[in-house]
């Protein structure tokens, strides 16, 4: 019979650290750098982010939504967007236009954003499934709008209205003198409990000897 001998594990290979996104050989200096690349450099002005190169050389001179398709299923799209395109820490496959950025931020300061999602010559927003933004970031971006024109950094559109000075003139065949009531015409009222009715005597008394701390002296005219 063979006698069990122990045996000796084998030797492993040295695993080295994986850092992403640094050179540093400490490991607390790599996890600040990836904390700094993860985060936007626009998140405080976000409107210098389209006057930068990134931007222009990404988009050009169109709108953010410009060219954007939804992955859907047949020929026919969906009637509405999604009500969000993160959740958690899960993407979908094919983020909106606000979404699939990460230096687009929705803020009331950021006017020039902002005027992508507005008609210039009807002044209303447009509607989700033209731009593609998910209804979470609908929801903030009209509230974002509205926060602008609040503060006066976007016109309110106000509908141009042509009145005829026909549609404002009373003269005119069907429009006629109202005539006066009856009540100015015989000085009657149109009801009986339309005129002055006496209070009887014994009520008069009763207030009287309620408020007769209160009443001042009849006097004659002086």
């Amino acid at each position: 019979m063979r006698e069990n001998v122990p045996r000796k594990p084998l030797p492993q290979p040295e695993r080295l650290p994986f850092r992403m996104f640094s050179t540093e050989s400490s490991v607390a200096g790599s996890t600040e750098a990836v904390a700094v690349d993860a985060e936007s450099q626009f998140k405080e002005k976000p409107w210098e982010y389209l006057e930068s190169e990134e931007y222009i050389e990404k988009y050009g001179s169109n709108p953010v939504w410009f060219g954007y398709r939804r992955n859907h299923k047949g020929q026919i799209p969906p009637q509405k967007t999604r009500k969000t395109c993160i959740r958690g820490k899960s993407i979908c496959g094919n983020p909106c236009p606000i979404c699939r950025d990460q230096n687009l931020f929705l803020d009331y300061r950021n006017v020039k954003l902002l005027e992508q999602f507005i008609c210039p010559y009807t002044g209303i927003t447009y509607h989700p499934t033209r731009t593609g933004i998910c209804m979470k970031k609908y929801k903030q971006l009209t509230q974002a709008i509205q926060q602008a024109q609040e503060n006066g950094l976007l016109p309110i559109h106000v509908p141009f209205m042509s009145y005829q000075n026909e549609d404002c003139s009373n003269q005119h065949p069907a429009v006629t003198k109202t005539p006066p009531s009856p009540a100015l015409q015989s000085k009657v009222a149109w009801y009986d409990w339309y005129d002055w009715q006496q209070p009887p005597e014994r009520d008069i008394k009763r207030i009287r000897r309620i408020y007769k701390n209160y009443l001042k002296e009849e006097t004659g005219p002086p």
